[in-house]
């Protein structure tokens, strides 16, 4: 069943709101969309799917699709959107690099095409620029703790159910003692990695550094706090000191050094299942811990990628259609399968999913990361952030600084841009 933007338009206009509650929208008529759309983008898996399936659905269109890594795309938006030559109609970016962009005011607008179904958005997803609505947030990187619970019970241990961060921190030293001081449940990543933990950390208990004007707001001591929390971890000799992209880490897991790791759907399940099919059946999630037992259940939040269209483009009307497209069923599907989770509620509905992973022991692991709230989070001035708090996380982790000054120093460069 197809939506088309237009269509969507059209019963934002009639306001038939209540009707949307009680009943499916109807089909759409073939969408008449025409001309060229260039898009840049950076992931080759989505730009397939695409290829195939929006082009099924929007025949008319005819797309050029130019894939380069994220890094050189940001550095040719930016030399585009300064001339004001040269701009494509639509991009694929990571959510984190968004902000500043978007900033600029050369982007899309698309709150009227998102009027009739911003009540299927959970908080968080979509990108804004002031009053304008730019993009949605596509896998989100909703963040979870993943056990070797086959390695646990070796020594006769299990995580909890419900834990908080102090539970899973009280297995994680009965482990260290169990095993000598050779197995690891938590990973920390060097440089700019360690620092996009420490945001997801910091963003799972509320925290934000900007508010959606690009205002500095951190609750200073919350962010001393999570950054406590991370170094104490360290000095307990309860984390190993890698980065899931490194060579050798996959062989940390077949050799036992490492029984869990915090990360996001991807990396957590489909490079895990990838790389160590050998140990299937003896992994789990566990879903993002609370921070005490009367506090709410947020995830950390890796980011995700957005589609967002370009008003310097030469066909505005394509490009709305080309974003739009996955709100779509089909589209909706395609975000599935390509990265597991679908921050739209309706998804719920349409989308054939997988009930379980025969590789968790049968356990629903996109069910379970998506039942825990994805949080707000403002990618505002993010270039600056990442540079000041990776030298505050490095600075706090190596012991030169404590974490209460390496927080002030970074904030005390942050109120300085």
């Amino acid at each position: 069943m197809l939506f088309s933007r237009r269509r969507l338009m059209a019963i934002a206009t009639a306001s038939l709101g209540a009707m949307l509650a009680l009943a499916p929208l109807p089909v759409a008529a073939a969408p008449p969309g025409e001309g060229k759309v260039v898009v840049w983008m950076f992931n080759q898996a989505v730009m397939e799917r695409l290829q195939t399936d929006f082009a099924k659905d929007y025949p008319g269109y005819e797309v050029e699709y130019v894939q380069m890594p994220a890094p050189d795309l940001v550095q040719r938006l930016v030399i585009a959107l300064q001339s004001g030559q040269g701009l494509p109609d639509v991009v694929q970016l990571l959510a984190r690099e968004s902000g500043e962009l978007f900033a600029t005011g050369q982007f899309l607008d698309l709150s009227a095409e998102l009027a009739p179904v911003l009540d299927q958005f959970p908080d968080g997803v979509l990108q804004t620029n002031g009053d304008e609505i730019i993009a949605f947030q596509q896998a989100t990187g909703n963040l979870g703790l993943w056990m070797h619970k086959a390695a646990l019970a070796e020594h006769g241990l299990e995580m909890p159910v419900g834990g908080t961060w102090a539970d899973i921190l009280d297995v994680a030293r009965k482990l260290k003692e169990a095993s000598g001081g050779k197995q690891y449940m938590f990973i920390q990543p060097p440089g700019a990695n360690g620092f996009l933990m420490y945001n997801s950390y910091f963003n799972s208990r509320g925290g934000n550094w900007w508010d959606e004007s690009g205002t500095l707001k951190a609750d200073r001591d919350l962010a001393v706090e999570t950054l406590k929390f991370m170094v104490d971890a360290r000095n307990e000799g309860l984390v190993y000191d890698t980065v899931w992209s490194d060579p050798g880490f996959w062989d940390l897991i077949r050799n036992g050094t490492l029984v869990g790791y915090q990360m996001n759907y991807p990396v957590g399940s489909t490079n895990l299942q990838r790389n160590v099919p050998e140990q299937a059946g003896e992994w789990q999630l566990v879903t993002w811990p609370k921070w005490s037992s009367d506090a709410p259940q947020l995830t950390g939040n890796f980011g995700g990628a957005v589609f967002a269209g370009l008003r310097g483009g030469q066909n505005n009307e394509g490009a709305k259609d080309l974003i739009m497209w996955w709100l779509t069923d089909a589209g909706l599907q395609a975000q599935y399968d390509l990265s597991g989770l679908v921050p739209f509620k309706r998804a719920a509905e349409v989308v054939q999913r997988k009930t379980g992973s025969d590789y968790h022991g049968g356990q629903d692991v996109i069910a379970d990361l998506e039942s825990v709230p994805f949080p707000p989070f403002n990618f505002r001035h993010w270039a600056d952030t990442v540079s000041a708090g990776t030298n505050a996380v490095d600075a706090a982790m190596s012991g030169a600084k404590t974490p209460e000054q390496a927080v002030d120093d970074m904030l005390a460069e942050l109120a300085a841009l």
